[in-house]
């Protein structure tokens, strides 16, 4: 009994040492952990959001979730995506990376999942996430052909250390 119930403390204070914050998509008026972009005409959406964790350093997670709403098929192939960090050195920073090979067919979807981790840690990572902001660019995508005009979105740390 002693042994289960240590294990549980143990389990509790390792998950609070590597707790996962989220980012706040504030794009389009929006202030928000999950944010969904639609294009004008309802041909496609994405679903954005984005958490970190802060360790010996700062470890992002980005998800997009890329739905193909149109009868036309959606490509990834000549799609680039670009993260630029305000304080956080990130190995991709503000350089544009290949999205994956992906041809969506309609009425589909596809999750595009972006890792990154701090290249230079300090003393105290969280002076970094103190007025973070990372902007994400994506480009390329086609959509029956035709090339989608650039989207940018705009994250924003939620960060425990100065909410109320």
């Amino acid at each position: 009994m002693k042994w289960g119930f240590l294990a549980l403390v143990v389990a509790c204070v390792l998950d609070a040492c590597t707790s996962s914050y989220p980012y706040l998509i504030s794009t389009n008026n929006c202030n928000c952990e999950q944010f969904i972009y639609k294009d004008d005409r309802g041909r496609f959406q994405l679903d954005v959001s984005a958490r970190y964790t802060v360790t010996d350093r700062i470890n992002s997670s980005i998800e997009i979730v890329f739905h193909n709403l149109s009868r036309d098929s959606m490509s990834l192939r000549q799609a680039y995506i670009k993260g630029t960090s305000s304080n956080v050195r990130y190995q991709f920073n503000d350089r544009f990376q290949p999205l994956p090979y992906v041809l969506i067919l309609p009425r589909g979807k596809n999750t595009v999942i972006l890792e990154g981790s701090d290249t230079q840690g300090m003393g105290n990572p969280w002076l970094k996430i103190a007025g973070e902001r990372v902007v994400i660019e994506i480009r390329g995508l086609l959509l029956g052909g035709k090339i989608i005009p650039p989207i940018v979105l705009t994250l924003v740390p939620y960060n425990p250390k100065i909410s109320s």
